[in-house]
């Protein structure tokens, strides 16, 4: 089933507007293409390492649902995008630094334009998300190279209400 992810604006969280909280209409559901971690690179790995499979570059610029896990981020990640993967990764980045745990098939998960400044907290368990995918190299301006990209639909964001930003902090606060 699609989420709808909760996030919060940067700069002003209690005061973020609220946008569409229900799924997709199930039409724009029925045109994605569904897509798993496992039809990213062509299998057995070769003496070239990893080559992207065919399946995944025929993806690319096409709306596609992926279920997998949001990487849990130490330090947390980085307003409007967060990390993607087909098994559950907790990221800490200030005992690795640059090694981390992060499987090949990652993905890139970025909000809309309009959410840009907006963080989603982690969430846990198996999730599923729609957008338009993209394939190739990008690099971010921390150096972070990736090569799959997920760009979410509006509606798969909405912001929190004050009741769930104040059980956000909350959590956060008493985290062990």
């Amino acid at each position: 089933m699609l989420v709808s992810l909760l996030a919060f604006q940067c700069q002003a969280p209690a005061q973020a507007q609220s946008i569409a909280t229900q799924d997709p209409p199930a039409a724009a559901t029925a045109v994605a293409q569904p897509l798993r971690f496992g039809d990213f690179f062509r299998f057995p790995v070769g003496p070239r390492g990893l080559e992207l499979n065919p399946v995944l570059q025929q993806a690319a610029g096409k709306q596609v649902v992926l279920t997998g896990y949001m990487v849990q981020q130490e330090n947390g990640s980085q307003p409007g995008q967060f990390f993607f993967t087909p098994r559950p990764v907790q990221m800490s980045e200030h005992a690795d630094g640059d090694a981390d745990d992060l499987p090949p098939a990652t993905v890139l998960v970025k909000l809309a334009s309009e959410q840009s400044t907006w963080m989603v907290p982690h969430t846990r368990g198996l999730i599923q998300l729609q957008g338009t995918l993209s394939v190739g190299r990008q690099e971010a301006p921390d150096g972070r190279v990736t090569w799959v990209q997920l760009q979410l639909n509006p509606e798969a964001t909405r912001s929190m209400n004050a009741h769930e930003f104040a059980g956000y902090l909350h959590s956060v606060q008493h985290s062990h």
